[in-house]
Order: C-alpha cells, then structure tokens, then sequence
C-alpha cells in the first residue's frame, strides 16, 4: 500500500517539529512578527515566495531544491514548463492588490508588475507609498492599526529599516486603514515618477515623487546616449544598488528608448 505523497506543508511541518522549533520561532528567524503566515504555509492555505521559501529552507536546515519542486509539483494548472512560463506569484500579494486597486491605469500596471516576482518597480512604489504616504499617516493617526504602529515607530527611533513584510502581516487591519490615506497614484513610465492624488478637492492635491534623484538620472541618460549598455550597469551598481534593481531599471531604459524610435520613425 503506497504511502501519501509529502507536500510542502507537510515536509516543513515535520522538519520544524524535528528540530523542536515553534511557529513563533521559525518566523522570528525569517524577520516576521509571528508564525501565523509560516502555520498557513504548512497548512497549505499560503505558498510563499521563492526568496522567501529558500529563506526557510536554510532556517529547517533543508535543500531549497527539494522544497521549490515540492512547491512547483502541488501547483495546480498543468506541466511544469507551462507553471514556470507563467507569472510569478506576488511576494506580498496583499500589498500588491492595494497597489493595483488604488492605481490610475491598473491594467497596465498589472502587466508591469507581474514581469517579475519582486521587481524593482513594484518595490520602489512601495518604498514611495510607505514614505511620502504610509509612515506620516502612521505615526500621526493614532487609529492606525496597533501592532503595527508600535512596530513602526520603535524601528524608526531606532533608525531601522522597515519591512514591507510587517504589512503584508498585518494587511486584515493594515489594508482599511491605508485606503483611507490617499485616493489613488499614477506611475510615469518615461520619467520613473509616481503621481499620489491625496484627494478629490482640487488638482493640486497631487505629490510627484521621482523615484530615481534628477542628478542620477541625467547620469543615466548620459550613459545611455554616449556609452554602451554595460557603462549604466556598472554606474547603477556604484551607486548601491542590487544585481536585480540594476536588471530592471537597465530594461525600462531600453523600454523608453525603443518607444521613443517608434515615435520618431
């Protein structure tokens, strides 16, 4: 008589419980403030994000290649050529559907964010949101939600860097509360800016934040008219940024380029 196949949960599950290790614990070490997402994880009701799932296996002390074709072989929809053509799942999902039902043009935004599973993009407009918008109304609305505020502001007197991932936690009273701070925003491709309407009194209730500074960009668009392609990757990489944040921004460049042949021919 064959035995049940292991799923993810369930490999994850024994493993945690091996090594005599909480929920809360698990998620400690991963960064969250709970193990609830972890206990959903196990029960199958939440598939993490591939970053986030290699995260775990070096936490439980097992192969990331064992546990990816775990999550790959219980994913529904057909072979895994046809999963691993498809796009990638949100790493915040419920972040993500705040930026997409809040956005002006959401349907063109859904196809930019879904060309990757963290894109730069979708993590800079975050970033934006979260500064010019989420942490003023935080630390000033004291009915914001209350973990989370506690949270925030002790990492900001501190001077520590806040996760998006506190949110994605606490997205049940999070969510509400956020979409009573601004009405929607709008993301400018060609100048990497995003347009936040605060409300529906006038037109110049509107914060234009570039997400790139003016002078880094010029350096860009100097880089790109006089130098080849790899001469950008080396300034992007000089000025901090990760090998994935450089792929990204390297391609919406090459994007405005080739719209901007397509305009003049």
């Amino acid at each position: 008589m064959s035995s049940k196949r292991p799923t993810l949960g369930s490999v994850l599950k024994a493993k945690r419980q091996e090594l005599r290790l909480t929920l809360n614990q698990v998620g400690a070490a991963l960064g969250l403030a709970n193990g609830n997402f972890i206990g959903m994880v196990e029960r199958g009701e939440r598939m993490p994000g591939d970053d986030r799932l290699l995260e775990l296996a070096k936490v439980l002390q097992l192969d990331g290649r064992e546990l990816m074709t775990l999550k790959f072989r219980g994913s529904r929809g057909g072979t895994a050529a046809r999963i691993l053509l498809e796009p990638p799942r949100a790493e915040l999902p419920r972040l993500r559907r705040l930026l997409l039902a809040t956005c002006a043009e959401p349907d063109a935004m859904r196809i930019e964010l879904e060309r990757g599973e963290r894109t730069a993009v979708e993590r800079l407009i975050f970033q934006t949101l979260l500064e010019y918008v989420f942490l003023p109304g935080i630390e000033r609305d004291r009915q914001a939600p209350k973990r989370l505020r506690d949270r925030v502001i002790k990492a900001l007197r501190k001077g520590q860097a806040i996760d998006p991932w506190w949110f994605e936690e606490e997205a049940e009273g999070f969510l509400p509360w956020a979409r009573q701070e601004f009405v929607t925003w709008r993301f400018d491709l060609p100048t990497l800016t995003v347009h936040v309407r605060h409300s529906d009194e006038t037109d110049a209730d509107v914060s234009s934040v570039t997400l790139v500074d003016r002078e880094l960009r010029e350096r860009m668009l100097d880089s790109v008219a006089s130098a080849p392609e790899a001469t950008l990757e080396r300034l992007l990489a000089e000025e901090g940024l990760g090998p994935d944040d450089v792929e990204e921004i390297v391609a919406l460049v090459a994007f405005k380029k080739a719209r901007a042949a397509r305009s003049a021919s």
